[in-house]
């Protein structure tokens, strides 16, 4: 008899996305209502199937990931409730007590499943609903940057990027610093964009040369900001609302025309608003105010990382450590950030433009 499992698998869409041009991964999807919401949002890094992906994603809806387990595996579900994110899958058969299953881990909080040897993932939810998928969203950003940090010279970070003709700046900066509002702004003006919010770094070329790409096509604002941008946002759709941020979620697809991939990264820009500034000020920063930088775009990276619990301590200084080894020969400026948006867009465009 065919099992749930097989039956989900059996009527799914799937696609294939790649990642900056270093990973390709197939993303399995099993109800029709999360394909449309997907099928949106990463409308930017869709490509071509591939015979052997790096790894595949499959997004199931279940009940519990206990009926998952047994769908999809035959074998019961176990885990401690004092651990978060450990082995599961417990094989009967060997004397008393049976054995555990050594490739299966499961998070608790965000009800992933990861299958090591095969490098596949699995994310079981209830339910699938927009609203449901925009604040869980993030879960699929976690899967995509275990993937990613696999690789020596790639990594997924939270940052943001925009440039001109090919001269690209990473934003470093923790969330509420401006650097979304910065790039967004920036974009509708017309420089070229990679992401406001979370994007692959990689110096997987020969050069070695620090590049950026993006992992979806949406953006999130506040609605104060998305207040101040309405006019020049006409091409954007509103997608919903993150109450994971507590921001309104845009589809911007239209601006496809603005947008890079595998782009070059000449300088790191690290942003701080002062209201009471007049004027917005691009200053060369170096010793500890670059050090402060770097901290940022590492702490911030793996602060998102942790609020799921999708780093363990141990992976930790491994993921500084190469983030850090990836900018620190960079340029770095420090922009003050003022309250007016188009002051603030017009110098980092001069800037952009004299690199």
């Amino acid at each position: 008899m065919e099992s749930r499992f097989e039956r989900e698998i059996a009527g799914a869409a799937d696609c294939y996305l790649d990642l900056g041009g270093v990973k390709t991964v197939r993303l399995v999807v099993g109800d029709p209502e999360a394909w449309n919401m997907i099928r949106r949002e990463l409308g930017w890094v869709m490509t071509s199937p591939v015979a052997s992906p790096d790894a595949t994603i499959t997004l199931l809806k279940y009940d519990s990931p206990k009926d998952f387990f047994h769908d999809a595996m035959g074998l019961p579900f176990i885990h401690r409730e004092d651990a978060r994110f450990e082995v599961v899958c417990f094989c009967p058969g060997s004397g008393k007590g049976g054995v555990l299953f050594p490739t299966a881990q499961y998070n608790r909080d965000d009800q992933t499943a990861h299958l090591r040897d095969e490098n596949s993932y699995y994310y079981v939810t209830k339910s699938y609903k927009p609203e449901d998928w925009i604040n869980e969203g993030h879960v699929f950003v976690q899967m995509l940057f275990r993937i990613l940090n696999s690789e020596p010279s790639t990594c997924l970070v939270h940052g943001a990027c925009v440039g001109i003709d090919g001269h690209g700046i990473l934003m470093c900066a923790r969330g509420n610093m401006g650097k979304s509002t910065l790039a967004v702004t920036s974009m509708l003006n017309g420089m070229e964009y990679v992401s406001e919010d979370y994007l692959i770094l990689s110096q997987d070329n020969p050069e070695r040369e620090l590049r950026a790409s993006p992992i979806y096509s949406i953006i999130t604002l506040s609605p104060k900001m998305y207040n101040s941008l309405y006019e020049k946002m006409d091409k954007a759709r509103f997608v919903g609302i993150s109450h994971f941020k507590g921001k309104y979620v845009f589809d911007m697809s239209a601006y496809s025309d603005r947008l890079r991939r595998d782009y070059p990264i000449r300088a790191c820009v690290f942003p701080e608003i002062n209201p009471s500034a007049e004027e917005p000020v691009v200053e060369l920063i170096n010793g500890s105010e670059k050090s402060r930088a770097i901290t940022h775009i590492a702490h911030s990276t793996i602060f998102q990382m942790w609020s799921t619990g999708l780093i363990r301590e141990q992976q930790d200084a491994k993921t500084i450590l190469k983030i850090i080894g990836m900018v620190r020969d960079m340029p770095f400026y420090k922009i003050t950030l003022t309250t007016d948006l188009e002051a603030n867009s017009k110098i980092l465009m001069e800037f952009v433009s004299s690199l």
